[in-house]
């Protein structure tokens, strides 16, 4: 793997200004100290690393380059225990050393319905992209093997953590992944060879009732880089506050959600998760901590609101802006040329007027949109083998019950028109944010795209 541009990056970004801590963990740094003369946590400093003087290769378990095991203690003792070399979770399930029935019966029948799989330092939820090499089996075939996981992973509870551990891998030649739930559907939160920084404990959180940065003047909170969404959701009633966070409960708001973008309820109503960062506190890839606003990093700034997860660096914490609380109103949907979903059907033999109301449903979405609202729309095989069918959940911020009947009456008469008498359960309307338990997420080999469509793709 190449590393060029992370060398180019760090040269670049080292020469702004230093972080402002957020939280106390944040003012736990790497100092001279610590480094003493362990050469392998140095800075990266300020000199521009040129393409040729990097290795063509990563360093990799068996490589004459790849740390010695005495190298790895010291790292282990300069972070305080933190280092640590798991083995995959259904390891247990498989003949060996780590077997384990009752462990395996946990994963095969409750692990979905708790938070092991979100509070383990290797799994990722896309499980395709660490090469399935482990899955979890009651009679498993084959070996478990480390395949496409980290053989190593920091579990960072300060910037110290975070700051020893780009260090190491950088001057090391390392590859460094980067995981907080491991929701990441391209694979960047895992990787085989790779030392791992795990957010996953970076939980802080304090409400700024009067907050200015740049032209923004209002609430805004700082938020650390390990939140889930249902832990976001409790801050939330908590504060009487609304936080633009995902859709799904156990992803993280504050790490690839935000630095790639992040839709959600609020898309058209506040903007994206990009859109709400005030200020980011980050180390980058020189192992400096800097803080990055309209001020201090403004190169920086503005490219990891939105630039992709783990592009530029390993943010520890956000400050964001904070909203009033709001209710939002939730209408469902569907049709099908099969009888056995959706709210009516369409014969099976009938697909053109199926895809007539789709394109009249996709039409009203910029109506859906200059209302601040967003949509979750599906078009799936029915249950029939040429069967089709369409689902989809609206959510309209600040809209009534009421006011949605009526706002919804053009969406009906449109697909009446074209042949499809919708018939729409009655919208719910309730406070967003409103306090939430913990939820299980598990491994699947679902293969997801995201894309950001101009609003020129409508109006043509």
């Amino acid at each position: 793997m190449h590393s060029p541009v992370l060398a180019l990056v760090a040269s670049v970004l080292a020469l702004g200004v230093h972080g402002l801590a957020n939280f106390p963990h944040e003012a736990v740094q790497l100092e001279d100290r610590d480094i003493g003369d362990f050469s392998a946590i140095a800075f990266g400093g300020n000199s521009l690393v040129r393409r040729g003087d990097q290795p063509k290769c990563r360093a990799f378990p068996g490589s004459e380059d790849w740390p010695a095991t005495d190298e790895w203690d010291r790292l282990n003792m300069t972070l305080n225990g933190a280092l640590l070399k798991p083995v995959p979770a259904a390891s247990v399930c498989y003949a060996g050393p780590n077997h384990d029935e009752d462990r395996c019966n946990f994963l095969l029948t409750d692990a979905s319905a708790t938070l092991f799989y979100n509070d383990d330092p290797l799994t990722v939820l896309s499980q395709w992209t660490q090469g399935n090499t482990c899955l979890v089996a009651e009679d498993p075939a084959g070996n478990c093997t480390q395949g496409g996981f980290p053989v190593y992973v920091v579990n960072v509870t300060t910037t110290k953590d975070v700051q020893a551990a780009v260090n190491f891998a950088r001057n090391s030649n390392i590859r460094l992944v980067i995981k907080n739930t491991g929701h990441d559907f391209l694979g960047r939160s895992t990787g085989a060879g790779s030392l791992s920084v795990w957010t996953h404990h970076l939980k802080s959180f304090e409400l700024l009732p009067d907050y200015t940065q740049g032209e923004y003047t209002g609430m805004a909170a700082r938020v650390g880089a390990g939140l889930e969404t249902w832990e976001v959701y409790n801050l939330m009633d908590l504060h009487n506050i609304t936080l633009v966070v995902p859709y799904t409960f156990t992803v993280g708001p504050y790490g690839g959600f935000t630095t790639g973008g992040g839709h959600s309820t609020f898309a058209s109503f506040y903007g994206l998760g990009s859109d709400q960062v005030l200020s980011i506190n980050v180390v980058t890839a020189d192992g400096e901590f800097v803080t990055a606003d309209t001020t201090n990093n403004t190169d920086l700034f503005y490219a990891i609101r939105g630039g992709g997860g783990s592009t530029f660096g390993v943010v520890t914490s956000f400050i964001v802006k904070a909203h009033p609380a709001i209710d939002v109103t939730v209408a469902t949907m569907g049709f099908s040329t099969s009888a056995a979903s959706g709210n009516t059907s369409i014969p099976s033999n009938e697909t053109e007027i199926f895809w007539e109301g789709i394109t009249t449903y996709y039409k009203f979405g910029t109506t859906i949109v200059d209302r601040g609202g967003m949509d979750r729309s599906y078009i799936y095989p029915a249950t029939d083998e040429a069967g089709l069918s369409f689902t989809t959940q609206i959510e309209m911020p600040n809209m009534t019950s009421p006011d949605a009947l009526v706002f919804f009456r053009g969406l009906y008469e449109a697909l009446t028109s074209v042949g499809i008498a919708v018939s729409m359960g009655a919208p719910s309307t309730g406070t967003y944010g409103v306090s939430q338990s913990s939820e299980g997420s598990s491994p699947a080999n679902i293969r997801f795209g995201s894309r950001l469509f101009p609003r020129a793709n409508w109006d043509s």
